[in-house]
């Protein structure tokens, strides 16, 4: 896919220093380093997004969870936690 689309920003020269000082610490270009580090801030806001998204939603189903009875315990677990309890000691 070729490139087509450009962004361009200007900064202080000090600020350029540390961008390209940090591109090349990564072998990167200024322009490589710069995509690379604004992909991962876009997800991580992505990320962020959807949090605050799911959080009314979450909270809902956890606590709908904890209002419904507990289910009983299977015997195999039962049996598994007995078994336990015998091999470990202080527990």
């Amino acid at each position: 896919m070729a490139k087509q689309d450009r962004i361009d920003f200007r900064v202080e020269e000090a600020i350029k220093t540390q961008f390209t000082e940090a591109a090349e610490v990564f072998g990167m270009n200024l322009s490589t380093f710069m995509i690379a580090a604004a992909k991962e801030q876009v997800a991580r806001a992505q990320r962020r997004k959807q949090a605050v998204m799911l959080t009314d939603r979450d909270r809902d189903l956890f606590l709908a969870a904890l209002d419904r009875p507990a289910r009983p315990m299977p015997e195999s677990i039962r049996k598994a936690k007995a078994r336990h309890a015998a091999l470990v000691v202080g527990d």
